[in-house]
């Protein structure tokens, strides 16, 4: 086990299951978490800022998680963006830029409408992703990877690296060999207004 698992472990441990909304408050006051490379570093200065405590673990954890699967993507061929402030792309593949969504099912599916091993089922959910994301400022209709973790703990299977990069390798040979993926996407909170997008999701279930 690598020194960041053993610390994405002991941050699991330490927080609560409930992660509430970001907002823009705490997310100004927990900004240090992008700078931030250890769990006992991250502890500290919780410490010292007396911030949200559940609210900086959960985020750095999400951070963390989220950039080592932007760069297992980078180990079967994306290329990472040079910009790490840059929002609206993490990673191209083929040279398109591609946002990258590390997530999990969501809980407001608890009945598992959309069967995510198949085509039909992946793009349902994709369309229920966007027409679900963030308003207002933090809404943008752009490329994007979905990496949906579906399992028992969900949150511990984001950090589950050997499992995340099979699928993760599968989907670029898949790539490789047939194209990327495309979906005509309609903002069904915008006039139904549709968009053409290369988008795709990767179903990581335990």
């Amino acid at each position: 086990m690598s020194d960041l698992e053993k610390d994405l472990e002991r941050a699991l441990n330490e927080m609560s299951a409930d992660w509430k909304l970001q907002d823009n408050n705490n997310d100004k006051e927990t900004n240090f978490i992008y700078n931030i490379n250890s769990f006992d570093e991250l502890m500290k200065k919780i410490e010292e800022t007396d911030v949200d405590k559940d609210y900086a673990l959960h985020r750095w954890y999400n951070f963390k998680t989220s950039l080592k699967c932007e760069y297992i993507f980078c180990d079967y061929g994306a290329i990472h963006d040079r910009n790490r402030y840059n929002h609206d792309v993490d990673i191209y593949i083929k040279g398109e830029p591609f946002d990258v969504k590390l997530t999990v099912y969501p809980n407001k599916l608890s009945g598992r409408p959309y069967d995510l091993n198949t085509l039909e089922g992946r793009e349902q959910m994709i369309q229920w992703f966007y027409n679900n994301q963030s308003q207002g400022g933090r809404k943008q209709m752009i490329n994007r990877l979905y990496v949906v973790c579906d399992g028992d703990d969900n949150m511990k299977l984001k950090s589950d690296f050997t499992l995340m990069r099979q699928k993760i390798s599968a989907f670029m040979q898949n790539v490789k060999k047939n194209g990327l993926h495309q979906q005509v996407i309609t903002d069904e909170k915008d006039g139904n207004k549709k968009y053409l997008l290369k988008t795709d999701l990767i179903y990581i279930s335990k």
